[in-house]
């Protein structure tokens, strides 16, 4: 199995319409549909088990890696990333339960780098959420910005836009500017997010620990 962090090459990301809604995401059934499990970023959905792409080994590698970026988390959940040839994203990660032998994917978040050209990637959320609003009128919409906790200059901050569906599912588009030492010393990019996520998970960024 190839290393995670030197690279993964998946199914290249079929491209259905001329829509950018459809650039970013590609779907497993013909129409438009609120069930996130019909959505796939670089092939990959929701409710697939991620040993799929990577070992057990290389999971729990990374989830431990990663532990302190939702520290004020229970540690239900654990984070995983993928670095390779993508299509679109230059890297995607993943949120699975540790304790789940099976390691499936609850949230899927493909990055696109806008480093240090944050108007740029205002510029872009704003275009896909023009789109996501004509596709998904029934949908609430939430604006809203966070710093960052790893960060404890609060100069890191990631402003974000969600679509929620009645099943508690969601779709996201975010901007995130991290602090340049944070950038060199952790080798992390301004980026464009595109995030696919369930109930569950969304629940679980509502409950922090006290």
């Amino acid at each position: 199995m190839t290393s995670l962090r030197s690279g993964v090459k998946l199914t290249p990301m079929k491209k259905l319409s001329a829509y950018l809604f459809l650039i970013l995401f590609s779907f497993s059934t013909p129409s438009f549909a609120d069930d996130v499990s019909k959505y796939e970023i670089e092939g990959i959905s929701i409710g697939d088990s991620l040993l799929d792409h990577l070992s057990k080994e290389e999971i729990m590698t990374e989830i431990e890696i990663n532990k302190p970026s939702y520290n004020y988390l229970t540690d239900e959940f654990g984070e995983v990333y993928l670095f390779g040839n993508f299509d679109i994203y230059y890297s995607l990660s993943f949120l699975v339960k540790p304790k789940d032998k099976h390691y499936t994917i609850y949230m899927i978040k493909g990055s696109i780098s806008y480093d240090d050209k944050l108007e740029q990637c205002f510029a872009k959320q704003k275009e896909i959420e023009k789109e996501f609003s004509s596709m998904y009128k029934n949908a609430k919409k939430r604006k809203y910005s966070l710093k960052l906790t790893l960060d404890p200059t609060g100069e890191s901050v990631t402003h974000n836009i969600a679509f929620d569906f009645d099943s508690g599912d969601y779709f996201e588009v975010n901007c995130t500017k991290y602090k340049k030492s944070l950038k060199i010393e952790n080798n992390w990019r301004d980026a464009l997010q595109v995030i696919i996520g369930t109930k569950e998970i969304s629940d679980w960024f509502s409950n922090p620990i006290n």
